[in-house]
């Protein structure tokens, strides 16, 4: 049953109409069957009844002239082809065919006739099927048989009974195509509203499914037209109010970090004290601005809003670039063997720099620094394994961390908003990629992105 569940809704309509097409032709070929059969034997009984009765009396008729012996009488009969007759007389047994003698009779019938009544009765002889007509002959004190072999007849009902199951099977056939031509007509509105579906996923918010007269799919297509209207309005209102929040939380922040390198300029005329307080405004004007771009950023992926178009750009580029820009050393950058630095992604170039420096940061950050970023290709996907030297993450904390504003065990006391991490899974699976949390075989946490790679950068072109 739940093979059957699992199967899509196309297999299980197919199935249902063919199943229930075989059953329906089954029964009625059996119906038939039976019918042909008993009208058949029926027919073939009462034919070799009429003949025995007629035969009965041509024996009864010469047995009543004396003088006559009984294997005379028999020879002057003419049985139909395949037929025998037995007659007993005196005790005595006489037939017309050596091949059937008195042991080839039922003896339930041969009891029958006995008694003084007619009857008849279905028997083997060998493999061949055999009708008996048994007749008594109470003026001539003798007994009357007629065996007549009914191959014909069976040969006949096999005959049709092979017809019936090919014509059910051949009707089960033409149900379960006739049943896939509808199922296929019938879901295609089906296919369309998914096609559609999957296109506005991929960012198409323009996508709208086309009007149709069809007054039982009208409704279907105008909901979900109008649900569409609405999700993209939606998408809108948060696209305009992530751009008024930067434009109004940019400004005084700009203000204010103008305002405090100016001060930053004239630091070693200020005493100590002022120094101190300098320089921790200045530390959480930076850690502010982070948070503020990290916010922004993850408003405008979960908008559906790309920062810039996506470019084929080398991988190992990327890695480099974010070394550099967390002022850690390119070396660090460790390649499989096989050219992986060279991997190529289909990538917001803005956007994924964005997420490889997160991860670096977050290493120098909250796992007591970087070790090492590693890449390497893996079938049709591309690995960038980033190490660090802290004391790991906890399994079940391993999804969590991911969350915005979420920290894990010791890294929960480090400075920082908890952003980083949940934007790299935001960014990573804007582009079809994943990103988990695991042990490193160096002690510390590694963090792994797995992105679709393409081809190889030819020589020559700029990433």
């Amino acid at each position: 049953m739940r093979g059957w569940a699992r199967g899509g809704l196309r297999t299980r309509v197919v199935a249902s109409f063919t199943l229930g097409a075989m059953a329906l032709a089954g029964l009625a070929a059996l119906l038939i069957y039976g019918l042909a059969r008993g009208y058949l034997v029926d027919q073939r009984e009462r034919s070799a009844v009429r003949q025995a009765f007629a035969d009965a009396s041509y024996v009864r008729d010469g047995l009543r002239t004396s003088g006559f012996p009984v294997s005379d009488v028999l020879g002057g009969v003419a049985p139909p082809a395949g037929a025998a007759i037995l007659v007993r007389r005196d005790g005595r047994w006489y037939s017309t065919s050596l091949e059937v003698g008195d042991e080839d009779l039922p003896a339930g019938l041969v009891g029958v006739v006995e008694g003084g009544e007619a009857g008849t009765a279905w028997a083997s002889q060998g493999r061949r099927p055999v009708l008996v007509v048994g007749v008594p002959l109470p003026a001539v004190d003798a007994e009357y048989y007629a065996v007549t072999v009914t191959s014909e007849l069976q040969s006949t009902l096999d005959a049709l009974r092979t017809a019936l199951v090919a014509f059910a099977l051949l009707i089960a056939a033409g149900a379960g195509l006739l049943s896939a031509w509808a199922a296929r007509r019938a879901m295609a509105p089906l296919n369309a509203v998914a096609g559609t579906a999957a296109r506005i996923a991929g960012g198409e918010l323009g996508t709208r499914l086309a009007p149709t007269s069809d007054p039982d799919l009208a409704t279907i297509v105008g909901s979900f037209n109008s649900m569409v209207d609405a999700l993209e309005e939606q998408i809108q209102r948060e696209a305009r109010f992530t751009a008024d929040v930067s434009h109004e939380l940019r400004s005084p922040l700009t203000a204010l970090v103008t305002s405090v390198d100016l001060l930053q300029r004239r630091r070693d005329d200020l005493p100590e004290r002022s120094r101190q307080v300098l320089d921790l405004v200045r530390r959480e004007l930076d850690r502010f601005a982070r948070t503020l771009e990290d916010l922004l950023e993850l408003g405008r992926l979960e908008a559906g809003a790309s920062a810039g178009e996506r470019v084929d750009v080398a991988l190992g580029d990327l890695v480099r670039q974010a070394l550099d820009r967390c002022g850690r050393p390119v070396s660090l950058l460790a390649a499989a063997p096989g050219g992986a630095a060279e991997v190529v992604v289909h990538v917001d170039k803005q956007q994924l720099s964005r997420a490889l420096v997160n991860l670096v940061d977050n290493a120098e950050r909250h796992g007591r620094g970087l070790v090492s970023v590693s890449l390497r290709r893996e079938g049709a996907h591309a690995l960038v394994q980033v190490d660090d030297a802290g004391p790991g993450v906890a399994e079940e904390d391993r999804q969590r961390v991911f969350e915005r504003f979420a920290r894990s065990g010791s890294r929960g006391s480090l400075p920082g908003a908890g952003l980083g991490l949940s934007l790299v899974a935001e960014s990573v699976h804007a582009h079809g990629g994943a990103v988990w949390c695991e042990d490193s075989p160096q002690g510390g946490a590694r963090f792994v992105v797995r992105l679709p790679a393409r081809a190889r950068i030819p020589r020559g072109v700029p990433a």
